[in-house]
């Protein structure tokens, strides 16, 4: 789980997301439950449209807004576990259909801790065995349980009163803790905790965890599939190492590597990114940058080091796709005219 951390030891949180299906789904279940969605998305900031946007990334202050209007909306104190108890594998996209794939409940879960931040980098889980019981744990970042500890809370329960219902569908049995313990007091009625996680349930812990028998997290996944295993994987490494690169970075990447002389469209890149052309666009716009202004900055560092390496500008136009060494020194102040503006 990435948390920017500098020097002043203050969280950046700019840099923290929920993306959209996560926010989706606790909207959508808050409605179930009498709130209104047009209200909750005009108090959160966030359009009614946007929800159908899988990429978007919904900022840390709208995510954490999130819980209070909706918990302010549905008037259930114990919301996030209540949600939890619907919760299934869609809402984490492809890290769902990992786990959906893995040989078990343990290994599911251990790959789910490994590829998260793709989903989410607001709250962290964790996995500590010993001999014959398995420990997971759930971890909301500071900043959140320090500026709003009500959400907080509620995300720690959804996920943890999630754990045992993703373990039940994927099983197909009924999965439960031996033990369950809470960093956070208790929220509401102690009989809704026991009746979600069983009667061993304790409050104001050192940290949040689903404590298993080690025999229970071997249970097998009944839809365990050793390629689609490796597919998702792969898929998901790929993803991880993109989530460390500026979405700039990622798009000069693709350029650069392009199998074809040309730039790539931006309808192309949007489709190797895995989003829309309106999302991509929307994305740059945050970044404070165009698509031409990238591709005008890949075209001029490339035909830069190729001057440096050949020196000849006829070779270098060919290299670049343009058999007209004029059309290409054309081209070369056109760029260059849009990286310095």
């Amino acid at each position: 789980m990435v948390l920017i951390v500098y020097d002043n030891n203050q969280t950046i949180h700019d840099t923290m997301f929920a993306h959209m299906p996560i926010i989706q789904g606790i909207l959508y279940g808050s409605t179930q439950r009498g709130a209104r969605l047009d209200q909750l998305c005009s108090a959160i900031g966030i359009s009614i449209a946007d929800l159908g946007d899988s990429e978007y990334k919904v900022p840390f202050e709208k995510a954490c807004r999130t819980w209070e209007c909706c918990v302010q909306q549905t008037n259930d104190n114990l919301l996030g576990l209540h949600l939890g108890e619907y919760s299934t594998m869609a809402v984490l996209g492809l890290v769902g259909n990992l786990m959906q794939s893995s040989p078990n409940l343990l290994a599911a879960f251990e790959r789910m801790t490994h590829y998260i931040e793709v989903a989410t980098d607001m709250i962290h889980f964790g996995v500590k065995q010993q001999a014959s019981e398995v420990t997971l744990t759930y971890q909301a970042v500071p900043l959140w349980i320090s500026t709003y500890p009500a959400g907080a809370r509620h995300s720690v329960e959804q996920a943890m009163a999630g754990t045992l219902n993703v373990f039940s569908l994927l099983t197909g049995k009924r999965i439960k803790p031996f033990r369950t313990v809470f960093s956070h007091t208790c929220g509401g009625d102690l009989s809704e905790y026991q009746r979600v996680f069983g009667y061993d349930v304790q409050f104001n812990g050192t940290s949040n965890q689903l404590v298993f028998a080690k025999e229970v997290l071997l249970t097998p996944i009944v839809s365990h599939d050793k390629s689609l295993f490796t597919f998702f994987e792969q898929i998901l490494k790929e993803k991880k190492t993109y989530r460390r690169q500026s979405l700039t970075d990622q798009i000069k990447h693709i350029i650069r590597t392009s199998a074809h002389r040309q730039i790539p469209s931006l309808e192309a890149i949007a489709a190797q990114l895995h989003m829309t052309s309106r999302t991509l666009q929307r994305k740059l716009a945050e970044e404070g940058i165009s698509f031409r202004s990238i591709t005008a900055s890949v075209q001029k560092e490339m035909a830069t080091e190729l001057f440096r390496i050949r020196g000849n500008a006829t070779q270098v136009a060919g290299m670049l796709g343009y058999s007209d060494p004029s059309a290409f020194r054309r081209a070369f102040k056109k760029w260059s005219n849009v990286v310095d503006a």
